[in-house]
């Protein structure tokens, strides 16, 4: 039976706002390869061991640009929230089930998110990689979660819009569902009722 919902964040409960990747190649004056680059960068801070100012600093002055650390950092704090996803979390809570947000996450960004996003308010537990000291897709990320949950593998349902955070989930032991960005949240509910989870 299934017990708890672990939801991912971007592409699930939330988007960036549109434009983000035009922002971040307009800060890089178009420079070929630096969006690439900064994201790659970006990737190497999400259990919270590298800093994200001693990685993208170099990168600002190894492409010359005339910008600083808190123009980038502010472009990825730009985020809409998907109300009627959170809906989802509302009535899984409501027929019973425990619900944690499990979202990779650099600290700058997701201490944003702690500070300006209603997560607080409808999950039991918020886990971000950048606090766990790991990230998705280590299926590590996943037992630790269902561990703060109190509930089996075999309990849990991972919902993330990269179908290789899925798979590790479900070599965790987990079941697993792509939303895809596409999906709204019908699609979702749907998805769950064919996984027999309760409310759905």
């Amino acid at each position: 039976m299934i017990r708890a919902l672990l939801f991912d964040a971007d592409g699930v409960l939330q988007f960036p706002r549109p434009g983000a990747i035009q922002a971040f190649t307009a800060l890089g004056r178009g420079r070929p390869g630096f969006v690439r680059e900064l994201l790659a960068e970006e990737a190497k801070t999400m259990t919270g061991q590298v800093e994200l100012r001693d990685v993208i600093e170099p990168l600002i002055q190894r492409f010359e640009l005339p910008i600083s650390a808190d123009d980038l950092i502010a472009v990825w704090c730009q985020i809409d929230p998907r109300p009627q996803m959170l809906e989802v979390v509302v009535e899984a809570r409501a027929a019973g089930l425990k619900t944690a947000l499990a979202t990779n996450q650099q600290p700058y960004r997701g201490t944003w998110m702690q500070q300006n996003l209603p997560y607080a308010d409808h999950f039991d537990e918020l886990c971000y990689s950048f606090e766990l000291g790991l990230a998705k897709p280590d299926p590590a990320f996943f037992t630790a979660i269902v561990g703060r949950l109190g509930v089996e593998p075999a309990e849990a349902v991972m919902i993330d819009d990269l179908p290789e955070n899925v798979e590790a989930a479900r070599a965790a032991g987990l079941h697993g569902i792509v939303s895809a960005w596409t999906d709204d949240a019908d699609t979702l509910r749907t998805r769950l009722g064919e996984l027999d989870v309760p409310g759905f």
